[in-house]
């Protein structure tokens, strides 16, 4: 997608009116309009950059505080019990807008949304020589 078409680019340049919780040089933070929860928001880069596979290094350490301090922010404006922080990284992983975001959504041990292993998921333990032989990979892989 161009940056010409991409929604968040968009909203970064004012095209497409937006709720900014905070904005520097770098980001900006805003809500989310299809809220999972009363506090959703998004916080994206300035620059297009499709995802964490392309996204410069300097810039994902200046989202990484940002982050840190919307998480924050969130938790403290809805007293929520916590905060969950979301990107996914291509199609595969459930991306549909091809730029960088990070969601933050509150969320309470009650609430039907979130992050959830498989109820079995922690049955078995891998064997260790395919962890290694996986960690191998990874280390290898550039």
């Amino acid at each position: 997608m161009s940056e010409e078409n991409c929604i968040f680019c968009k909203i970064i340049r004012g095209e497409i009116p937006s709720s900014v919780i905070f904005e520097d040089e770098h980001c900006l933070a805003f809500m989310d309009v299809f809220p999972i929860a009363a506090g959703h928001c998004l916080l994206i880069p300035r620059k297009h950059y499709e995802n964490m596979f392309d996204v410069d290094a300097d810039i994902v350490a200046h989202l990484a505080k940002r982050l840190r301090d919307l998480t924050r922010q969130v938790r403290n404006a809805t007293g929520a019990e916590g905060v969950l922080n979301i990107a996914a990284n291509g199609a595969g992983a459930g991306q549909d807008v091809p730029h960088l975001h990070f969601h933050a959504i509150p969320r309470n041990k009650e609430s039907s949304f979130g992050f959830k292993f498989p109820p079995d998921y922690r049955d078995s333990m891998a064997p260790r020589e395919e962890l290694d032989e996986m960690a191998e990979r990874i280390r290898k892989a550039v």
